[in-house]
């Protein structure tokens, strides 16, 4: 019995070392080459959040790509470690060849016979085979750690950043004045748009633009710039901002995204961040109605748990459309159903929100120019040599469809539109071949009907946090100080954050760890 628990747990060691050690080692290739430079933030967020929702084509190449050769590697480790346990011994010297070949001995005791076997040049034992597997373990951890700055991390973590308790306005406290007649408010989330599609004449790299309608609407209305002399650029990117729900949250409360290691398991949670207060908490309070109208499942990401806990927003999204008969059942495009409908299911449920005598905010979420390529729809034109390119031409066209008929509406004139990419583009193929190195990516972003005028339109550095005062200044909101969370008023003459401490400081900070951080907004523990 003892020989048989000994024997079983070596099998368990030799499994878990090199299970480990190669999943480590292949899934940061995958995740780099499937999500380019991917944030240690946003590998732990989705580790600790439920899968549900997740893109069938996503599951599928982390299978093949990861977990197959995984378990092949496995399966030959456990096999080598069958062979080791086998009596070793040297029993002849082959004559016939210049070097040794060792042989093993097994007894058949049945049939009162010796069967020689020629096992390996080199027979392992099985201390052996355990140390080979602790060696595959070390190697997949440094491989892993060359392609995802897991250490660096780790080390950052170790260092304490007061940088968003010294700057932080509770947006639960702050004086915040609506006017008299409130507007309505239509936030349009475009995924991984960027300003890097526009052609070089404005900001962009291309040297024709793949977006050129979403160009004419940044020309004609209000875009906040980084650039100056008629160029776009909008949100720089920092840690915490860099992914879907990041990009939505911080945008809607003026706060990073970050899940620790040591944190509490999402997947579990009763709440979502109890200590934040975001704009869909302060539209509830003054009277608005909270939808969210998404292609693919809401509670991907954790996004239900967001928006139902803070604004009680009510949902369209890719199930909640099967349900109403709006598409079939299991109907599915990717993540669910493409943006033609979702821009159609978008005009229906404004319609009907208009109609009511409450104010509304409606927020919609694209997800055809989802990377790697994007999801080519009907209306999609073969206009460039790529699909990626084409689909983000098609975007383009459909939400300027979209605004367009918005502004024909009567309801327009007391609406304002806001439209702004999620985070920049994860289509690594994309940014390896059509962006310089040196050069600086950000969102796109425009505001339309704004009930408010701005100090200064470019040169302004800014990140997603400052959308979220913004937002309510655009519609005619005043904001005592001008600042939310750790987001600026962009409309005011206040600098932003990033502005005041820079680039690169900004980046490091957030970056670090802050236990005021965890205790305030994860857990809701600190008493405002």
């Amino acid at each position: 019995m003892k020989k048989k628990i000994k024997s079983t747990l070596g099998y368990a060691v030799v499994f878990l070392l090199v299970f480990s050690g190669a999943l480590l080692a292949f899934a940061a290739r995958w995740a780099v080459n499937s999500f380019g430079d991917i944030s240690v933030d946003e590998i732990i967020f989705h580790l600790r959040v439920p899968l549900e929702g997740t893109e069938g084509d996503v599951l599928k190449e982390f299978a093949v790509q990861a977990l197959l050769p995984t378990i092949v590697i496995t399966i030959f480790f456990l096999f080598l470690r069958a062979f080791s346990k086998k009596r070793e011994k040297v029993l002849t010297y082959w004559r016939k060849h210049s070097r040794k070949e060792l042989w093993l001995e097994t007894g058949n005791k049945r049939k009162g016979k010796k069967t020689e076997h020629l096992l390996i040049p080199t027979v392992l034992s099985a201390k052996s085979v355990a140390v080979l597997s602790a060696l595959f373990l070390v190697a997949g951890i440094l491989y892993g750690a060359s392609r995802v700055p897991i250490l660096d991390y780790i080390k950052k973590e170790l260092h304490e950043s007061s940088l968003i308790e010294d700057n932080y306005v509770d947006p639960g406290e702050a004086v915040i004045t609506f006017p008299e007649k409130k507007r309505n408010l239509v936030y349009i989330f475009l995924e991984s748009m960027e300003t890097t599609f526009m052609d070089e004449e404005h900001g962009g790299v291309m040297e024709v633009s793949l977006i050129p309608e979403l160009t004419k609407l940044a020309e004609e209305n209000l875009s906040f710039s980084s650039r100056s002399e008629g160029q776009f650029g909008g949100a720089q990117m920092v840690p915490g901002t860099t992914w879907t729900i990041a990009g939505m949250f911080s945008q809607t409360c003026g706060l990073p995204l970050r899940l620790h290691v040591n944190s509490n398991d999402m997947s579990k949670y009763d709440s979502f961040f109890p200590g934040v207060t975001s704009l869909g908490e302060i539209l509830e309070q003054e009277g608005y109605v909270n939808w969210l109208v998404c292609g693919s499942d809401v509670k991907f990401g954790g996004r239900e748990n967001y928006f139902s806990q803070h604004g009680n927003y009510q949902f369209l999204d890719w199930v909640r459309a099967q349900e109403l008969g709006l598409i079939p059942q299991g109907y599915k495009e990717t993540w669910g159903f493409e943006d033609q409908k979702l821009f159609q299911f978008a005009r229906d449920k404004v319609t009907e929100l208009a109609a009511s005598d409450k104010p509304f905010n409606l927020t919609v979420l694209t997800v055809d120019t989802h990377k790697p390529k994007g999801y080519q729809c009907p209306l999609c034109q073969n206009q460039f040599e790529t699909q990626y390119e084409n689909v983000l031409a098609c975007s383009s066209r459909q939400v300027y469809d979209f605004v367009t008929w918005l502004q024909g509406q009567d309801f327009y004139e007391n609406t304002t539109v806001i439209l702004c990419g999620d985070h920049t583009t994860m289509a690594k193929w994309f940014i390896d071949s059509k962006i310089p190195q040196d050069y600086m990516r950000s969102t796109y972003q425009v505001i339309l009907n704004a009930a408010a005028t701005p100090v200064q339109t470019e040169n302004r550095q800014f990140t997603n946090m400052d959308m979220f005062p913004t937002t309510l200044a655009a519609l005619g909101c005043e904001i005592e100080g001008e600042r939310l969370g750790i987001g600026t008023n962009l409309f005011s003459s206040q600098p932003t954050l990033l502005e005041e401490v820079g680039y690169d400081r900004m980046n490091e900070e957030l970056e670090y760890g802050s236990k005021y951080y965890d205790e305030r907004f994860m857990y809701g523990e600190i008493d405002r």
